[in-house]
């Protein structure tokens, strides 16, 4: 074939070109754009990808501590309840046998997250085991044993939260309990 045969071809295709013609010409133009283009691409598109998941990381990481802050001040004001109860719904307040857990347990929280079903754990067991001295408005005398149990769960619980600064001192006009 001459350069002018070749030539004529050409732009007979180009004047008129058939669908196989037409689909094989995309399929080459996208293939080279891709690669002249889509290393750039792809490195950028991989960056911003690596960015959005350290921005969400750090997101989860803040937010989770202040789900473990939250569910600590949530058992330590359940069991201020239970050491001022004055009668068996303050007493029975919430139901300890069922846990409290945050959302995820991971590596970092671990141990607020033990601490935390620690001391759920043994509430319930303080609260089945006074659970007949806290029947009646009238008959609630909760027994120094348990307020002394409740009172050890409690600075266990802050034990482990004050070490990472999570939780300030109370002071006592701070205290959060049913009256």
């Amino acid at each position: 074939m001459h350069a002018n045969q070749i030539m004529g071809r050409l732009r007979r295709i180009f004047r008129n070109p058939t669908n196989i013609q037409v689909f094989i010409g995309i399929i080459l133009l996208s293939c080279l754009l891709a690669v002249t283009i889509g290393p750039s691409i792809y490195k950028r598109a991989e960056t911003g990808i690596e960015e959005v998941y350290k921005q969400k990381n750090s997101r989860e990481f803040s937010g989770d501590i202040e789900v473990e802050v939250w569910l600590y001040s949530w058992v330590r004001t359940g069991v201020i309840n239970m050491i001022h109860a004055r009668g068996p719904a303050q007493w029975r307040a919430a139901d300890w046998s069922k846990g409290c857990f945050s959302r995820r347990f991971t590596d970092w929280n671990a141990i607020y997250q033990t601490a935390i079903q620690e001391a759920c754990a043994d509430i319930a067991e303080v609260q089945k085991t006074f659970d007949s001295s806290c029947l009646t408005i009238e008959k609630c005398d909760i027994p120094p044993e348990a307020l002394s149990e409740l009172e050890l769960i409690l600075d266990r619980l802050h034990a482990v939260f004050s070490q990472a600064n999570f939780v300030l001192p109370y002071e006592s006009d701070e205290q959060n309990t049913i009256e």
